[in-house]
This record gives structure tokens, sequence and C-alpha cells, in this order.
């Protein structure tokens, strides 16, 4: 929209404008060429007979368990969160609320209960989301309410678009109208797509029974655009169906949301449009980008209303996605909780303009100074509002609004500051203007959001947690179960996939136990499969030194599995951690890391439970010594050093149903002793910014919220090797380091090649521990001779093999003091093979990866380089260069350090799912020099993701190539190589 200049027509008054300079354009002089001390001065014409489209208002998106654990907050606690999110004059003041419609399957950070499990059977009070919608309209009665399904029940005959599901929907409906909730708009499927027929047959089930509730399609994802207004203009019935079109992230995902976008097709609709949902992003980082959209989605796309996922983050800090919220409250057991600037950027907005404003066209458009500002009118034209960010702006600036046809109100201003991490400085009243002669004048500096307004009621909430951030849920835990009403969810337990709920005991016990309850695979909205179906409880941040006590009772063939020290959670993926596996089939113990999901069995046995009958199981953790007991007997004893920390997990065969009963969690050992993080501060050699969401500067590796993290700067000219230094505040006797990597999912970055150094002064540095971790979540330990020192430095090495990041990145720090129990770097246990169990007996000695160094003849890109087929990492591969470019065949060669006696080659396809490069068919050839080559096998290979073997007679050689000449889509690909050395 073009910037409208005019001259000033008269001088301001100011009242009390703290904080901000102010300068009145002196009549005659053309706002375009007035500067003040350098400053640029812009006129923007505020007429209020120029009215846009209404206003639907800025809300978010419950879904995805994201409210799982607000639910069990203690009062105050959880009465305060509320107000900020909902309350009018208090914090976000959201006017919209959209909650998931639950499915019983992981919908991102878990699983949100279905209110009908079988066709015959209606259950309206399961779940949270009944409850979040009540206390939202009991706070805000002109909430718009609405309901949208990422997964549904297995039992649909005809699948997601059939009349089974519209009868699951109205009856959801029902249930709404029993909680005298009143919706105002329902969905279709989450990013899956659409049937436009099923949404006609819809939108006439809606006008039978509930007329008053609208259509709004089709949250598709930003890859499909606003294909929805183009199926609408073809389709006159499907158009005629849907009341709202949307969309989600139309300003970008994950990002400064600098621009938003919609077609002029969909702006011709004549029908609001909106943002199904856009991303909240991190407590530190969402609060610009979404002062940016909220104005640029109306000034570059005529979008209306905005929703983000989610309104809290309150899910556990180990599953994916943590942190994603206007705000966090991850520690129900202490009350803590992080209001998060969030909260005041989307207050810039609704505080100052409800649903049914209008926006004023003339008065909404990008300033050359690089600001935005949105103008609104209520109704009646007796009020007004104008909202002005200036994230993009490089220097300070004046904005002189020229009003017409609008009231000559004296105007209140609100501004924040983002720029400080004073929480003064947010949401503040900055001071009154009257206007003269028809104008009034602010200026504006870089980092702020400001509001002008004539109305009142607004204000800023001022409660706060009485809890820190750093109080743990307490050791020992217990969960009975008879105090959970039946049918609903146990305290602190989340479920990643599946349904459990407290439910009466069987197998000739009395009382209350937990059940799953999902007898059959529901219709998934990320594709879970056959993993376990999981619930979730205790403090991801326990120090590891615990036993599991669980009752569990199958009930019909299958498995349970207990499990602890469960660092993460991904996506959809089983949880991580020690597993005990009981069954009708044997039993056994495994480990299985968080990213790759991938399993290393410790133990196994034939002893096994039968059905209906109830045994106690235990997972015994003591430092590196893990055990496993069924029914007081010891089945195992194993050392293992993969897992160290994390929260417990309880698991059930897919899709099986089981109990549990009376589990306890108990301490096997003295917790270490940390050094307090209240005195700490955190320095690095480089620091990233925001990506994608987030922040990553040093101070997040002493936090203790294990879902930031620290990354140094991404792909540093330098490279190899980064620092963090940790500041003690004072000089201290320690002993040990803990590092917790990341939790998102995500390998890049994780510290394997490593050194600490203390210095007593800063200044100089002695090494004292060096080695190398493991790619994977778990929690990892250096120690070293006790001593005294007030700076810790973590140095994440070049390994020099080519193959490490460029990057290195730290969730928590942790600095072990010298008193309490000594904590000493146990030496790893040998190395368990990574191949399945059915691996032929060739590949019982394998050489180390750790060994071993990778070229290839033909490379894609960075990072699908040769290395990565030797990393130890099944989520990362090589990969050739294109078909297109070239074709196959192409080869990896494999520098094994010495010569050796081998006779076999370990294959692992890539594991995302995707098939191309699957080698079809091959060479192996070995060599002495890396000159000449001898070929040793060859053959074929089936075009799909399982374990591949090679194998030959003992042949001695340093040097081992695969060749690939047939694969899938005329590309090679190699997640893991492994060569099998004969005894």
């Amino acid at each position: 929209m073009q910037l409208q200049r005019r001259r000033a027509a008269g001088t301001v008054a100011i009242a009390a404008l703290a904080g901000s300079w102010m300068v009145a354009i002196p009549p005659g002089q053309a706002a375009e060429d007035a500067t003040v001390d350098g400053a640029q001065h812009e006129t923007v014409v505020v007429d209020g007979d120029s009215a846009g489209r209404t206003f639907d208002g800025l809300g978010a998106v419950s879904a995805g368990a994201s409210s799982r654990l607000l639910y069990d907050y203690p009062e105050p606690e959880r009465s305060q969160i509320l107000d900020y999110l909902f309350e009018p004059g208090y914090g976000a003041e959201l006017e919209i609320l959209k909650v998931e419609i639950g499915g019983d399957t992981n919908s991102t950070s878990g699983a949100e209960p279905s209110h009908m499990r079988t066709p015959d059977e209606i259950d309206c009070g399961r779940g949270y989301e009944w409850w979040l919608m009540r206390e939202a309209q009991e706070r805000n009665p002109d909430i718009k309410l609405g309901g949208l399904q990422w997964g549904a029940p297995g039992w649909f005959d005809g699948g997601f678009w059939s009349q089974d599901n519209i009868d699951y929907l109205l009856n959801w409906l029902d249930c709404a109208e029993q909680h005298d909730i009143d919706i105002d708009f329902m969905g279709g499927w989450n990013e899956a797509g659409y049937d436009q027929e099923w949404f006609v047959e819809w939108d006439a089930a809606l006008d039978e029974h509930y007329p008053d509730v609208q259509l709004t399609a089709a949250d598709d994802t930003p890859y499909w655009g606003w294909r929805v207004a183009d199926d609408m203009v073809e389709n006159a019935d499907f158009g005629d169906a849907v009341d709202i079109a949307n969309m989600h992230s139309p300003c970008g995902w994950r990002s400064t949301y600098a621009e938003c976008s919609s077609t002029q097709t969909a702006r011709s609709l004549d029908k609001p449009l909106w943002i199904g949902e856009q991303s909240s992003m991190a407590h530190d980082a969402g609060a610009a980008p979404l002062a940016r959209g909220a104005n640029r989605m109306y000034i570059d796309a005529a979008i209306t209303g905005m929703m983000v996922w989610s309104p809290i983050s309150a899910w556990y800090s180990n599953i994916t996605m943590a942190d994603t919220g206007l705000m966090v409250a991850e520690w129900p057991w202490s009350g803590f909780y992080d209001v998060g600037d969030s909260i005041w950027s989307y207050a810039h907005t609704n505080q100052f303009a409800d649903p049914g404003w209008r926006y004023l066209d003339t008065g909404s458009e990008r300033l050359e100074s690089g600001a935005t500002q949105v103008s609104l009118v209520s109704p009646s034209g007796d009020d007004w509002s104008a909202v002005i960010e200036t994230f993009d702006m490089d220097e300070p600036s004046s904005v002189t609004l020229q009003l017409e046809n609008l009231p000559g109100k004296q105007l209140q201003v609100w501004s924040s500051d983002l720029r400080t991490d004073d929480d003064a400085d947010r949401f503040r009243r900055a001071g009154v203007l009257t206007p003269e002669g028809g104008s009034v004048t602010l200026d504006v500096e870089p980092g702020h959001i400001y509001s002008v307004t004539t109305s009142d009621g607004q204000g800023k909430g001022d409660a706060q947690p009485g809890a820190s951030v750093d109080e743990r849920l307490s050791v020992p835990f217990q969960e009975t179960f008879e105090d959970v009403d039946h049918g609903r969810t146990a305290r602190y337990f989340s479920d990643l996939a599946g349904a459990f709920e407290a439910a009466p005991c069987d197998g000739d016990r009395d009382g209350t136990c937990y059940r799953q309850m999902l007898a059959e695979e529901p219709i998934s909205w990320t594709h879970v499969g056959e993993v376990p179906l999981s619930t979730m409880v205790g403090d991801p941040r326990w120090w590891g030194d615990y036993a599991v006590h669980a009752d569990v009772m199958l009930e019909e063939p299958g498995y349970v599995e207990v499990g602890g020290r469960v660092s993460g959670q991904s996506w959809g993926s089983p949880a991580s951690g020690y597993h005990v596996r009981v069954g009708t089939d044997g039993w056994e113990l495994f480990s299985r890391d968080h990213a790759g999901a991938a399993e290393v069995s410790l133990a196994s046995g034939d002893e096994s439970i039968e059905v209906d009958s109830w045994h106690e199981v235990i997972l015994r953790m003591d430092g590196d010594t893990i055990g496993v007991f069924l029914d007081d007997r010891r089945l195992a004893e194993v050392q293992d050093t993969t897992q160290r920390t994390g929260n417990v997990a309880l698991s059930v065969s897919a899709w099986d149903n089981a109990q549990f009963d009376d589990v306890r969690v108990v301490p096997t050992a003295g917790e270490p002793k940390f050094v307090s993080k209240d005195s700490m501060s955190a320095s690095a050699t480089s620091e990233h910014g925001f990506f994608q969401g987030w922040t990553y500067g040093a101070e997040h590796v002493i936090d203790d919220r294990p879902e930031t993290e620290w990354s140094s700067a991404f792909d540093p000219p330098e490279g190899l090797p980064q620092a963090v230094t940790v500041d003690l505040g004072s000089v201290q006797r320690i002993q040990a380091l803990t590092y917790q990597p990341r939790l998102d999912g995500n390998t890049n970055g994780m510290i394997r090649s490593y050194e600490v150094h203390l210095s007593a002064d800063g200044e100089t540095f002695e090494e004292v521990a060096s080695g190398m971790w493991s790619a994977d979540s778990s929690t990892k330990v250096a120690a070293w001779p006790k001593q005294r020192a007030r700076y810790v430095r973590l140095i994440a090495a070049d390994d020099d093999e080519g193959c490490g990041d460029a990057t290195a990145t730290a969730g928590e720090l942790g600095v072990v003091q010298a008193k309490g129990p000594d904590l000493t770097t146990t030496p790893p246990a040998p190395p368990r093979s990574p191949l399945p169990d059915d691996a032929p007996e060739e590949f019982d000695h394998l050489v180390s990866q750790a060994e071993m160094s990778a070229t290839a003849s033909s490379v894609h890109s960075d990072p699908y380089i040769p290395c990565r087929s030797v990393d130890g990492d099944t989520s990362t591969f090589w990969h050739s260069a294109p078909a297109a470019t070239g074709p196959l065949p192409a080869s990896v060669t494999l520098d094994l350090g010495q010569d050796r006696d081998v006779q076999g080659l370990a294959y692992l396809p890539r594991q995302d799912g995707n098939p191309n490069g699957n080698i079809t068919s091959y060479d192996v050839e070995v060599s002495t020099d890396g000159e000449q080559f001898t070929t040793v096998t060859g053959g074929d290979w089936a075009d799909d993701d399982t374990q591949k073997y090679a194998t030959w007679e003992p042949t001695s050689a340093r040097y081992v190539r695969l060749t690939a000449s047939a694969g899938h889509f005329d590309v090679a690909a190699a997640a893991e190589l492994h060569v099998a050395e004969a005894p």
C-alpha cells in the first residue's frame, strides 16, 4: 500500500511520554523532507472513512498435547497463567482458540484422547481441551472457539473423509454443548489435504444440527499455498460450504515473519482469510516475529485473523518442539512458569482492538523507515487504535498521524522495548497524546511495539510464580492411581502414543489401575506406525540413579515396557533411554537412542509373563550398573554407560490392552552435588542468533531448561574448535562436567571430540579431561581429579576426519562439586554390535568405525558426505551425485587404518523413509595399497531399507570398496557401513 504523505496541520501536545522524544513538524515543511538530529519523519494519513476488512483477532491453537501439563498446575499459578492468556486487559487477551479433537495418536508432542473410541461409546469428559475452553470462555465470553482434527479413530468405515467422521464431529459438538461451550467454527484435517465433497456434506450437517457454526478450510501447509481458494472458486458448492479460508504459515515457518502472502483469488473470495496456524516459537524469540505478522498479515495479504501454535508450551522439555508457545509452563510440580515477551506482543493488538473492529485501509501500511502500521476503528466509529512495530527500522524515526474522519479524542500510548531484558520495558503506559490541528506525532525507535488508542481498559498483569525453574520433581515418586477418576489421565502422565487412563483393575486385583485403552490403529496424522504405545512421567532433569517399579498385567498376548533415563522423544518415535520389555514371548533389556531411535540389546531371556496375571517389573539403574528384576527375581545385571539422565516411560505393544499399577521411582544412590546455576554466567567463542524459532545464546547452557541450547555460529569461517566457558562466580573445588546435548532430535553440532579446561583466574587454563563422546542425546560426563577452579571451559575439538560438524551445540552444562559422591568417568563398556541379533556369524567381530575414514567417487552435497556412512549415526547418510549429473555406478571406499583380515561388509540403507539410493546391485573390492583392487563378492540386494550383508573368504586388506551399479532412482546412499574382521 502506497505511503500517503501530507503536510503537518499543527503541533503536538505531549503529556508525560516517558522515555521517548517527540517532534512537531513546522507548518509548511514537507514531511518527507523533515529531519531532526538526522532522524526521518513520515506522515501517515489515518482515514476513518476507509474501513476495510473486519478484524477477527489474534488467537492460538491448543493441539499436539501442548497444554497437557498446564492442567496439573497448582493454584494460584494455574489461574494466573490462564489470566495471562485469556483475561481481557491483563495479558494476551486471546480472541480465538482452536483445539484438537483428539484421536489417540501422536499429533506432535503427544497424543490427545478421543471422545469415541468405538462407534458405540461416547465419553465427553476425556482430555483437557474441554477444561481449557471453559476457562477461556469464562474469562472472555466473546472468544471464538473452534475444533480441528489431527487424527481419528480407526473404526471409521470409509476412512477420514467419511460419514462416520461427520457423525463423530457432530457428537463432539454435542459434548461441547454439554460443557456449556459455544463452538464458533470447525475445520477438517490438519495439514493432510481436503476432500471437497466431504466439506459440502459436512457443511450440510452443520446447517442441520449447528447452523451457527462456521466452516473453515483447509489448514494446508505452506507447500500448497492458497489452493483452497482456487478450488472454492472452481467448485461453487465447495465455495458456498466454506465460510473462512485459511492456510498455515503464510508469513513463513518459524521465521522472522517479515512478509505475509495471499493470492488475488483468495482476497477476491469476499470471505475472511485466516492464518490457521503460525508458530509462536520460543519464549525468547517469538515476540518480534509475531508483532510483524500481526501487522503484515493485513498489510501484505488482507488476512484478518491469526492463530499460533501454541498458547502455552506445557509439555515435557525433552519431547519434540518444546519451548514453542506464548508462555512456558513445563513444571507443574513447582508451579513455575515463564510469561515471555510474546504475551505482550499479542497484547499490543488484542487489547486495543476487539473482533468486529474494521481495519482502516488508509492508515495500514509499510513505512519507508522499515516500520509497519495498522489502524483500526470500532463499529460505532467512537474509538480507534493504531499499532506500530519497528523491528526492521535501522534508526529512530518520527511518525505523524494525520487524522481524518476520526474523533479527536486524547490518545493513550503504550510501548514495549524488546531490546532490553527488563520486564518493566514491556507493555508500559508511555504517555498521552492530544491531537492538535488534526494530527499527532510520535517518535519511534527500533525494536519497539507502540499502540496508540482512544479506548480504555488496557492493563498489564503482574502475577509471578512462587517457585524457581530449578525446583525438581522430588524422588521418591509414587502413583497408585487410586485417586484418579476412571476414564481420566493421572497427574503428570503425558501420552506419547495411544490412550492411557484410569480404569478398574482386572486380573483379580481390586481398585484403580492405569490401562492402555486403544485396541486398533487410529487414522494417524504423523503416521506413527507400530511403535510402542507410550506414556511419560517425571522430571526430564532427574539424575538417573533410581529404580522404576511397576506392577504390570497383559490383557492379551504382547508385551509391556518399563523405561528410565528417558532423555527424549521426537516426532512419534519411541522414547529413548533404558527399557525392559517383558511379554508373552520373553524379555529383553535394551538401550534406545533419542535421535535415531536405534535399539541396542543389552540382555534378553526366555522368562515370560502370562495373560491376565500381575507381575512386578523393576528397572534398577545405579551408575553404569543396569539391573532387571521380575517378581523379585534378578533377570540380568549389565554394565552400560549410554544413558545417564531423564524421566520414566511406560509402554505397551501396539495395539494391545494392558494395565499398570503402583508405579514408583526410588533413588538407588545419592545425586551428585552440582554448583548452583544461580551464581553462574556463560560465554562462548561464538553464538548463533535466531534460527527457525529459537535463539542460541551461551546463557542457555545454564538456564536449567533442557530444551534450550547454545550453538556456535553456523558454519563460522574458522570452524571447530569452538568453546563455551562457565564462570562459577567464585573458586570452588570441583570434579566433573556434565554435558546434555540438544534434545530436538537433531544430531548436528553434538560434541564428539572434546576437551575440558579449568582456570582459577579466567586467564590461564589447564586441560583436565578429553575424549570422544557418542553423537546422541544422552547426558555425558567428563571427570578429573578434584581441584579448585572458577572457570570451566568445554571445547568442541575438530575430529580431523572431515566428518565433524562445523558447529558445536550444548543443551545444559552442569559442574559437579568435589563434596558428595565421587563422579568418575567410567570407561565405556565393550562396544556392542550395532547389527541385528540375526546378523551372520561372520559379523561377530567388527572393525571399529572410529578407526575408519571414508571417501567416495561421487557425492551429492554436504551433509551427504562419505564419512556419514561410518559416523555411527543411522539418521545421517552418504549420497551419490544426482542421477542427472552423476549416474551410477558410484562407490564409497573405506580405509581401515591398517591391514586386517576382512570377511564381510554390512550395508544399512538410508533410514529416513525415502527409498532413493537403496543399492540394489553391488560389487565389493578390497586392496592393500588403495591402488590395486580385487573383487571379492557381488550380487543384488532387495530395494528396501533393511540391513544388508555381503561376505567372502577372509582376505588381508586395508581398503574395502562398495560399488553400486544399480540403485533406486539411479543413485546410491548408505547410512552405515561396517566391516567384518576375521577372529
